[in-house]
């Protein structure tokens, strides 16, 4: 089902139209445009906290894209400009709408912080934030029940409680979900929400249940969730990345050779200081040539990634471990099944 973007936000259309675009520069990875349009609906709304928080999403986007935390600066001071942004009309205001649109914000603030320290390993102050953001998410569903964009946050919540380890540290997590098979339905279910009828996440929500589903042994069902978008953005590498690794889920080698080298592709041509991404695409399309039994090539793009591994920082390369140490066992076999033949 295409996503339908149905609501109406209570603020400006300009604003609105500033907004849409700077996601649609996001999806499309043309970065500059997306931070002058974001740049925009700051300058001409200063008292909404929408640009603020676009803003700093683009940053997130931006930051998860090159494999870097160079921006993390930018995007905690856009957000802490948001959540004030928001809590200052909160202040003003008794129109429900508005006041469901402005705890949407804080809460998709303490929503992004928390993902981004999930990311980092600090599962403690992602937990932390994610409780902090329950608040606002539930106020924002209270205040206006056809805030779609509100189940984006809640199914991310719900799914993570569904994989929280019995405890994070000292702090036991069974006080927090009780099922965790139900929370886990909950949260597909809510992601599935916000992408078909989400104003603003709806594309962000599509990406995220195609990465759950295959998570889940669902990729069959994600495919043409994210196909749509992967043909929709075909200069974008996010989406190619998803799709690729569904492909290969389902055994449809063929298919992900050729997502897979235009991925490759594109991350050479606008990435080839980011060792990481060119090390990852490279082995998976080293890997799909090889059970596609063209050995030679795949041996090629083995060495590819060897070749870029070497050169990566060591942050890097502690994050590859787990990949290097399946591409050297790939690259064995594919040297071997040549010689044999």
């Amino acid at each position: 089902m295409i996503a339908l973007a149905l609501a109406t936000v209570p603020f400006s259309p300009e604003l609105d139209s500033l907004v849409l675009l700077a996601l649609e520069y996001t999806y499309r990875e043309r970065y500059g445009a997306a931070l002058s349009l974001a740049d925009e609906a700051i300058h001409r709304y200063p008292d909404e906290p929408a640009g603020y928080f676009f803003k700093a999403a683009i940053y997130d986007y931006y930051m998860e894209d090159y494999h870097t935390n160079r921006y993390e600066t930018e995007f905690f001071k856009y957000m802490k400009m948001a959540e004030e942004k928001a809590k200052a009309k909160l202040s003003i205001t008794d129109d429900n709408k508005v006041r469901a649109w402005m705890h949407f914000f804080i809460a998709g603030s303490y929503g992004y912080k928390a993902m981004r320290a999930g990311r980092a390993g600090n599962y403690l102050v992602a937990l932390k934030y994610a409780l902090e953001g329950i608040k606002p998410l539930n106020a924002t569903l209270k205040e206006d029940s056809t805030l779609y964009d509100a189940y984006f946050p809640l199914g991310i919540y719900n799914y993570a409680l569904s994989k929280a380890p019995n405890r994070i540290g000292f702090l036991p997590t069974f006080f927090l979900v009780k099922d965790r098979e139900e929370s886990k339905r909950k949260g597909i279910e809510y992601l599935k929400t916000a992408w078909r009828k989400g104003h603003y996440t709806s594309v962000i929500a599509a990406l995220t249940l195609a990465w759950i589903l295959m998570r889940e042994g669902r990729a069959r069902e994600a495919i043409p969730i994210i196909k749509r978008y992967v043909e929709k953005y075909p200069e974008s590498r996010y989406f190619r990345w998803v799709y690729g690794g569904l492909l290969l889920k389902e055994g449809r080698f063929e298919e992900a050779e050729d997502i897979y080298e235009g991925l490759l592709y594109l991350v050479l041509r606008d990435q080839p200081n980011v060792h990481y991404n060119v090390v990852y695409i490279a082995y998976y399309l080293g890997y799909t040539k090889y059970f596609l039994g063209k050995f030679d090539e795949a041996i090629k793009y083995f060495e590819v990634a060897l070749k870029y591994y070497e050169e990566a920082p060591p942050s890097d390369k502690k994050a590859l471990a787990r990949i290097m140490r399946s591409l050297r066992k790939f690259y064995k076999r594919a040297k071997k099944r040549l010689d044999l033949e």
